[in-house]
């Protein structure tokens, strides 16, 4: 995987759905599916867990990957998916999914538009059952600095980390309202305080 500083562009891929997976035999619930997609596989990223498609699940989660240049043009660059099944103790591989960079997006293509495709599901057995439906897209890294980091990021993950970062700052504006306003008050007090106290002073003159 190329290195932070080498990174020039962003690839996103799209796991969109699946169709007539066949499921292993080994579960006995209903069929409940996630995909874990990645470039290198010390970096796997995946999807949520479809609970209702069944064998037609949809995930519709987005991945980023931080990659050169060289690794779009490379005719051997490839990005793998690997489909799993939620079983009771352990999940189970339902099959996998390899496709080339260089067959997803056509030579002419430009940036920034998406291609989508769908590619034939490997069962761990060899054979071929189902498609699963794929999109991908080329952008420019420079709109992503949280790739400066890491390698790869999800969507969900990306979002989340600025909603946090969102609720983190507007804390701070709370506390500081917070604050300004305690000052207020008490400045406030201070002021009828003192003038509580000079209006019995005149008080006590007049008697006088």
């Amino acid at each position: 995987m190329p290195s932070a500083a080498k990174i020039h562009q962003v690839l996103e891929i799209n796991l969109i759905s699946a169709q007539g997976m066949k499921p292993p035999s080994s579960p006995r619930r209903r069929l409940q599916t996630y995909a874990v997609t990645w470039i290198d596989p010390a970096t796997k990223l995946r999807t949520r867990v479809d609970k209702l498609g069944g064998h037609n699940p949809t995930w519709n989660d987005k991945f980023l990957f931080g990659v050169t240049k060289d690794f779009l043009a490379g005719d051997t660059s490839s990005v793998c998916v690997a489909i799993y099944a939620v079983g009771t103790f352990r999940h189970h591989l339902v099959g996998t999914v390899r496709f080339l960079i260089s067959n997803m997006f056509s030579p002419d293509a430009d940036d920034a538009t998406p291609c989508f495709s769908a590619f034939q599901i490997r069962r761990p057995s060899g054979r071929f059952h189902g498609v699963m439906n794929i999109g991908a897209m080329v952008m420019d890294g420079s709109g992503f600095p949280a790739l400066e980091k890491i390698s790869a990021l999800g969507y969900r993950d990306l979002m989340g980390e600025k909603i946090h970062q969102r609720r983190r700052r507007n804390r701070r504006k709370r506390k500081c309202c917070r604050v300004n306003l305690g000052r207020i008050f008490a400045r406030r007090k201070g002021k009828g305080s003192l003038g509580r106290r000079r209006l019995r002073r005149r008080r006590e003159r007049r008697r006088r």
